[in-house]
């Protein structure tokens, strides 16, 4: 049967169905953890509504029953990394024009600062479910929102083919970008994050990037310690490994030239935000987010 008679077969309900795309393990946990929070805009809701979210269901149980501060901390960084957006962008900078997410997978944030800022443009970089991420931007937003979006597939491991695909992609590598790096340096190795960081900062002496990562555990109470490595553990042998990766800030700014405006903890998080007080010094958690800058 060639193509065109198949599709006469296919009732016209089904072939207008929309479009539901199954999100990975962690994925789906993260985002069942964020709950509502996840998604601040209209399109970026509908993009979460679109998303099947069961795979990570026991995940987000047991993180919920042994991590408890796992939730919280899913909430302080997405709601930072927002303010801080919001910051840069009143500030002036042309930066947050042009917003750079490796790693963004199935999350709605390209989404929803392209839908509260009509002069944004982004670009989301990933090696899976990036086909799929497109037809989703495009099915739960206007083509006015839609189309100042990139998906472009890469391996982010390989800056020699980022930059290929990037390129190919229209990317201009002089304009002033914002790179946010959220949840991606605990898969990757030290080297592979100064590579990356340094190839983000390197176009423009304005290119700024928000990371968020874990640090040491020495430093930590023995209960948050204790959660900690349980927690990340188990993450860590899901993708076949031993552990999340940990990341000691200052080798990664003197081995990429960058350099540090910003660094807060969860305590800080919370003061800076105006929150409810859950953690209540750096003692608690390994969580960190940095502003980091070409070096001058």
């Amino acid at each position: 049967m060639n193509p065109q008679s198949f599709l006469h077969c296919v009732p016209l309900t089904l072939m207008n169905q929309p479009l539901t795309v199954r999100a990975g393990r962690t994925a789906a946990m993260v985002m069942l953890l964020a709950g509502e929070k996840m998604a601040v805009t209209p399109a970026g809701k509908r993009l979460i509504q679109s998303l099947d979210l069961t795979s990570g269901e026991e995940l987000a149980e047991m993180a919920r029953r042994d991590s408890p501060a796992a939730t919280h901390r899913i909430d302080l960084r997405k709601t930072l990394i927002r303010t801080w957006m919001k910051e840069i962008q009143l500030s002036g900078s042309p930066i947050t024009r042009n917003i750079i997410i490796p790693g963004a997978g199935l999350a709605p944030l390209a989404l929803d600062w392209c839908s509260q800022h009509e002069d944004a443009h982004a670009t989301e970089l990933d090696y899976e479910h990036v086909e799929e991420k497109r037809k989703l931007i495009a099915q739960c937003a206007d083509a006015s929102v839609a189309n100042r979006i990139r998906c472009v597939e890469c391996d982010l491991r390989n800056i020699a083919i980022t930059e290929r695909e990037l390129r190919a992609s229209g990317w201009n590598p002089h304009a002033p970008a914002l790179w946010i790096i959220e949840g991606l340096s605990y898969y990757i190795s030290h080297q592979e994050l100064v590579t990356l960081i340094r190839f983000a900062l390197a176009g423009d002496h304005r290119n700024r990037v928000i990371m968020e990562f874990s640090g040491p555990r020495d430093t930590l109470t023995e209960d948050a310690r204790v959660a900690t490595e349980k927690y990340h553990q188990f993450l860590g042998k899901l993708f076949g490994g031993n552990d999340l990766a940990i990341t000691n800030i200052d080798a990664v700014l003197a081995d990429s030239g960058a350099e540090l405006q910003r660094l807060l903890h969860p305590a800080q998080i919370e003061e800076l935000l105006g929150m409810d007080h859950f953690f209540h010094s750096p003692h608690d958690s390994s969580m960190r987010i940095a502003l980091l800058a070409p070096r001058t």
